[in-house]
C-alpha cells in the first residue's frame, strides 16, 4: 500500500512539476511577461544572469528533470524489480533539492526578488524528495 501511495504522489507531483517547467519554458520563448501571484517580478528573476547554468536555461533543466523522474517512475511501476531505480530517484531527487535550495537562495539574497513558479517547483523538489526518502527506508 505504501508503494502504491508513494507512486501516485510521485506521479502527481511530477506531472505537476512538468507543466510548471513548461509554462516557465512557453512564457519565455513566446516572449511573454509572467504575471506573479505574489506581487513580484517574477521576469527579474527568469530573465536575470541565473536563469541559465552552463548555457541552459533552468526551464529546460527543470522540464528535463521532472520528465527523468515522472519515466523513471513510470519504469519502476512495471519493473518493480529494478528496485535500483529507488536509489537513483533518491539521488536525483537530492541533488534537485539542493538546486532548488541554492536557486531559492540566490532570488533572496543575490535577485533581492522571487519568482512564484520558481519557488513552485523547489517546493514539489522538496516534496519529492521525502516522497522518496519514504520509498526507500520505509
Amino acid at each position: 500500500m505504501a508503494d502504491t501511495t508513494f507512486m501516485t504522489t510521485f506521479i502527481v507531483l511530477t506531472i505537476g512539476g512538468i507543466v510548471n517547467a513548461g509554462y516557465l519554458l512557453v512564457k519565455h520563448y513566446q516572449k511573454k511577461p509572467l504575471v506573479c501571484p505574489l506581487n513580484h517580478d517574477c521576469s527579474k528573476v527568469t530573465e536575470s544572469k541565473w536563469g541559465k547554468i552552463f548555457f541552459i536555461r533552468n526551464e529546460v533543466l527543470g522540464l528535463l528533470f521532472f520528465l527523468f523522474l515522472f519515466a523513471s517512475i513510470l519504469t519502476l511501476i512495471f519493473n518493480p524489480e529494478l528496485s535500483i531505480l529507488r536509489t537513483l530517484i533518491l539521488i536525483a531527487t537530492f541533488f534537485g533539492l539542493l538546486f532548488s535550495v541554492f536557486l531559492v537562495l540566490l532570488q533572496k539574497y543575490v535577485i533581492k526578488d522571487y519568482c512564484f513558479y520558481c519557488l513552485i517547483s523547489a517546493i514539489i523538489t522538496l516534496l519529492m524528495f521525502f516522497n522518496s526518502f519514504y520509498l526507500n527506508y520505509s
